[in-house]
């Protein structure tokens, strides 16, 4: 009797953690793979949406579009390992969204495209070992936050661009060593009513960094 009623509590505890998302994708663009097209669309009212896309060792020129729709939605884009010249758009609609983007190994030349249309937006982008990247960051709605971490390690020539429409926004830059310092990046957050910005450089040389509050 024990044995059957920890199985169902378990198959409970299973349908309850399924149940949490309405949609879940995932993307591995995997070893050496190069040129291809990959397109995800979720729409979600309850839980939300989950978007995961791995782009991974030496595999160039794909191109990603991730679009959601709904409350809650997450989005995840990693580009690593000498992944050069990849483009992956985010849009997400909705409130509560989230967004990460993280390009670190030496994966150089991407272009990253993220926007939000909604309340409580949040938006995280760290680069690490890469060069000539770009991130493009747009969030229209209340109560946004963004984030963006050039951790060094060589994180050389990349180009990132916040562009937050709404009240009390709130925008965090750190540009900082990591066994090697980053250099010539250049940051723009651009800012309209009750916001704040922040910027921090510690043992990188060359980055410009410009904020326009509105």
């Amino acid at each position: 009797m024990k044995k059957l009623a920890l199985f169902i509590s378990m198959a409970f505890a299973s349908t309850t953690a399924m149940a949490a998302i309405d949609n879940s994708s995932d993307v591995k663009i995997k070893k050496g793979s190069d040129y291809n097209h990959v397109s995800v669309y979720q729409d979600s009212y309850y839980y939300g949406n989950d978007s995961k896309v791995n782009i991974e060792y030496d595999s160039d020129y794909n191109w990603v579009t991730v679009n959601q729709y709904g409350a809650r939605n997450y989005s995840d884009v990693d580009i690593k390992h000498k992944s050069d010249g990849n483009s992956a758009y985010v849009n997400q609609y909705g409130k509560y969204n989230s967004s990460k983007v993280d390009i670190n190994y030496y994966a150089d030349d991407n272009h990253v495209g993220v926007y939000q249309d909604g309340k409580w937006n949040r938006s995280s982008v760290y680069i690490s070992a890469g060069d000539r990247n770009t991130v493009m960051v747009g969030q229209k709605g209340d109560y946004n936050n963004s984030y963006v971490d050039i951790y060094g390690a060589y994180a050389d020539y990349n180009l990132v661009k916040v562009d937050q429409y709404g009240d009390y926004s709130h925008s965090d830059v750190d540009i900082g060593s990591h066994y090697a310092p980053a250099s010539y990046n250049t940051v723009h957050v651009s800012q309209t009513d009750y916001d704040h910005s922040s910027v921090y450089i510690a043992d990188s040389s060359y980055n410009s960094v410009y904020v326009a509050q509105y």
